[in-house]
């Protein structure tokens, strides 16, 4: 009765081992199948506010051009793109800003990899997107240690796998403003809310007139490809922003 019982548990063993085999090769595959559908590049922009700007005649096509970046990656070439794009379309650059017909001002919030915390959803809703999700321990660990085994060793090949070939996503996200030079004097009431110290709040109010109308947006433009990294993203999230940014303007 005893070596049936020791049989019994071999068999059970040998079987568990294989079932934990066979879903890591399934895994293994899956890994492959994704590396394949993703192994071109694929780019795809958003924006959190659509802007329509008043069209003007040709002769009235200047704009005074300013960017900054406050991620933590350098986008050199972001602002040259964006000019070049806008002087095909017909505008001439302009340094003094009361020269011009228009103010395109950006400033690029974020350069970098997606992860839990940081999305394309998240960004543009000016916040982080994403939650953690918990994780299990000890899972797959039953009565049989060897069960355990088998998925340890099924793990190791696919982390080997997945090492090798992995599908990354990149995000660049760049909040813009565009001010127009209206026929007329627009007012503008600023409120500001400043704190003074402990338990004390500064309250100020100015009127102030413009001949600007402003409008205000964020562009978020993604790239996913398999083993993509931040050297190539880089210059084609670049690409595409100024793409989106000089199709604002008519």
């Amino acid at each position: 009765m005893q070596k049936k019982a020791f049989r019994l548990l071999g068999v059970f063993m040998v079987f568990a081992f294989l079932a934990s085999s066979l879903s890591s090769c399934v895994s293994t595959v899956s890994t492959i199948a994704r590396g394949i559908e993703h192994a071109h590049l694929e780019v795809q922009a958003k924006m959190s506010d659509t802007i329509f700007l008043e069209p003007v005649k040709p002769d009235q096509k200047t704009i005074y051009v300013e960017f900054r970046n406050t991620s933590q990656v350098p986008m050199p070439d972001l602002k040259q793109m964006v000019i070049s794009k806008l002087q095909e379309k017909g505008y001439t650059i302009v340094e003094d800003p009361y020269k011009a017909e228009f103010w395109l001002q950006g400033n690029v919030l974020y350069m970098g990899k997606q992860s839990e915390h940081m999305t394309m959803a998240g960004l543009l809703a000016g916040g982080y997107g994403g939650a953690l999700t918990g994780l299990a321990f000890g899972r797959g660990w039953g009565k049989v240690g060897a069960v355990g085994v088998g998925s340890a060793v099924g793990a190791a090949a696919g982390a080997v796998v997945g090492a090798a070939i992995h599908v990354d996503t990149y995000l660049g996200a760049v909040d813009i403003q565009i001010k127009q030079k209206v026929n007329g004097v627009i007012q503008k009431q600023v409120n500001s809310n400043l704190q003074n110290g402990m338990g004390t709040t500064e309250s100020t109010t100015y009127k102030t007139t413009t001949q600007y109308q402003a409008y205000r947006t964020r562009i978020v433009v993604q790239a996913t490809q398999t083993n993509l990294n931040l050297k190539k993203a880089t210059p084609v999230i670049e690409d595409r922003l100024a793409k989106e940014i000089a199709g604002i303007f008519n």
